[in-house]
């Protein structure tokens, strides 16, 4: 694996108010790997994510894709981010092809029926690709907002809780979906599900009360911990008891 960083998070606090909700985080990506930010609910893990797409802007630190600082040039950075978030809209009206489209051509995608194509076949979409959004599934629902964000062809592709709210079975499907688009590019995947952050992550940051705890691999933040899984890790580590 290319070892490059496609993300670094260098030093960022937010704070809204007296509440301070990043107290100073640094971590990065790499390109082709599955890094997941955990934490419990209220931690920072969206703060995070809303710093690194410019939708906020960070007190201080500083935040970078593929080496080019977000804050001084966040159009230039957002040319290369696809973003999935927690409350994602599309329109109800439109198909789910349609609402990819207008992304893609608002982005000035070239060869836009192929780049479609693919987007679609990667997600397994063909099926429903003309069914109005407002028609489909939560679980379908959901790949057409990954691929809004995939038509791009994104050098990161950032995931804020993508599996929240779906049944089991729309939860497994996302999951096989991420193993299989990580290969071409780097998922920062944001999630409070520890078992799917074992399953899916390369590497992983657990924050809380918006200060980076623990990062590295899976084993070497068990190892840290002192514990078997990574639930266990996340318990012991956020100081709360098995």
């Amino acid at each position: 694996m290319n070892q490059k960083a496609v993300l670094k998070v260098e030093e960022v606090k937010k704070s809204f108010g007296k509440v301070q909700a990043l107290a100073g985080i640094s971590f990065e990506a790499r390109r082709g790997e599955l890094f997941g930010l955990l934490g419990p609910n209220g931690a920072g893990k969206t703060t995070t994510v809303r710093c690194i797409c410019s939708i906020i802007k960070p007190d201080s630190g500083r935040v970078e894709v593929e080496g080019i600082d977000v804050a001084k040039k966040p159009l230039e950075t957002l040319k290369r981010i696809g973003v999935v978030l927690e409350d994602g809209k599309l329109y109800d009206r439109l198909t789910g092809e349609e609402n990819i489209k207008l992304f893609a051509q608002l982005h000035g995608v070239d060869n836009l029926k192929k780049r479609i194509d693919e987007v679609c076949k990667v997600l397994e979409f063909d099926e429903y690709r003309k069914r109005k959004f407002k028609d489909l599934s939560k679980g379908n629902k959901q790949k057409v907002l990954i691929g809004q964000a995939l038509v791009i062809d994104p050098q990161l592709l950032i995931l804020d809780e993508p599996t929240a709210g779906l049944d089991v079975p729309a939860q497994k499907v996302i999951r096989d979906l991420l193993k299989k688009i990580k290969r071409d590019r780097t998922i920062l995947y944001s999630t409070h599900i520890m078992a799917y952050a074992e399953e899916l992550c390369d590497r992983l940051a657990i924050i809380d009360h918006g200060q980076i705890i623990a990062s590295g691999t899976v084993s070497q933040v068990c190892k840290k911990a002192g514990a078997a899984d990574l639930e266990r890790a996340f318990l012991k580590l956020v100081g709360r008891n098995v």
